[in-house]
C-alpha cells in the first residue's frame, strides 16, 4: 500500500491534480479545504472517501482514500488538540493523521508537546500499537533547540515505547535535529530548510521511503510530500 503526507499550503482543490499523479492509496492531507465547502466539482469527485476536520473550511487536516480502500474513523474525543484524525484501515492496521496546529498563545516549543497530549490521552486504548502508523506535518524539528527540542524527544521517546520509529531517521540513520534531507522550506527559500513532517510506524512495516524533489514541489507548496509504502 502507497501513501502520502503532504501539507499543501492551501488550495489542496487545484494542487490535488498534482499529488495524485503519484497514483497512493491513501493521502493524508494538511492544510486542505474542506470538499464539502469546495465549489470545485473535481476536487469533490476527488474525496469521495475522506475524513476531514478544522475550523476553517479553507485549511485543515484530511485523509483521502481510493474507493476500494476501507477507512473508519476510530471514536477518540481529540479533547480541543489540532488536528488529529484516527482512522481504522481495511480493518488490518490503525492511522493517525496529523497537523499539529495549537492554539496561537502557545510558542513552538508547543507543538511537539501536542502530539504527546493526545498519545497521554489515548495510549491505553487499542488504538495506540505496535501495528500503526503516525504521519503528517508535526510542526516538529529538534534544530529549534530548548524546549522545543527536548519535546521532540520526549514525543519520540513516548512513540518508541509502543515499537515505533521514526522511519526517515531509521533509514538514514540520522539523528533528530541533524536531517540532511528537508521536509519544508520556510517561504520556499533554499536556504532555510527544516525537517518538520514524519512518519512513525514499527521498522518491520518499512518498504520503502521518498521524500519530493524541491524543483517540483517548491511550485505547489512550502512542504515536500514524504511518500512511502508499507
Amino acid at each position: 500500500m502507497k501513501i502520502i503526507t503532504w501539507n499543501c499550503n492551501g488550495k489542496f482543490h487545484e494542487s490535488f491534480k498534482e499529488i495524485i499523479k503519484e497514483n497512493a492509496d491513501i493521502y493524508v492531507i494538511q492544510e486542505c479545504g474542506n470538499p464539502i465547502e469546495s465549489k470545485t466539482e473535481e476536487y469533490r469527485r476527488f474525496a469521495s472517501n475522506y475524513f476531514w476536520v478544522g475550523e476553517d473550511k479553507y485549511r485543515g487536516l484530511g485523509i483521502f482514500a481510493r474507493d476500494d480502500v476501507d477507512i473508519k474513523l476510530v471514536d477518540l474525543d481529540d479533547n480541543g488538540l489540532r488536528y488529529f484524525i484516527p482512522v481504522r484501515v481495511n480493518d488490518s492496521f490503525n492511522l493517525l493523521g496529523i497537523w499539529t496546529n495549537p492554539n496561537k498563545k502557545y510558542k513552538t516549543n508547543e507543538y511537539p508537546k501536542e502530539i504527546t497530549r493526545y498519545y497521554e490521552l489515548h495510549k491505553d486504548s487499542d488504538f495506540f500499537n505496535e501495528d500503526m502508523i503516525i504521519c503528517g506535518d508535526f510542526n516538529c524539528d529538534a534544530r529549534l533547540k530548548k524546549t522545543h527540542a527536548r519535546n521532540v524527544f520526549e514525543m519520540k521517546e513516548n512513540l518508541e515505547d509502543i515499537g515505533l520509529v521514526d522511519t526517515y531517521h531509521y533509514l538514514n540513520d540520522e539523528k533528530q535535529g541533524e536531517e540532511s534531507q528537508a521536509t519544508f522550506y520556510m517561504y520556499r527559500h533554499l536556504d532555510k530548510p527544516y525537517h518538520l513532517d514524519h512518519i512513525f510506524e514499527s521498522p518491520g512495516r518499512i518498504k520503502y521511503l521518498k521524500i519530493g524533489g524541491e524543483e517540483r514541489w517548491l511550485k505547489e507548496s512550502d512542504h515536500l510530500p514524504m511518500i512511502f509504502e508499507i
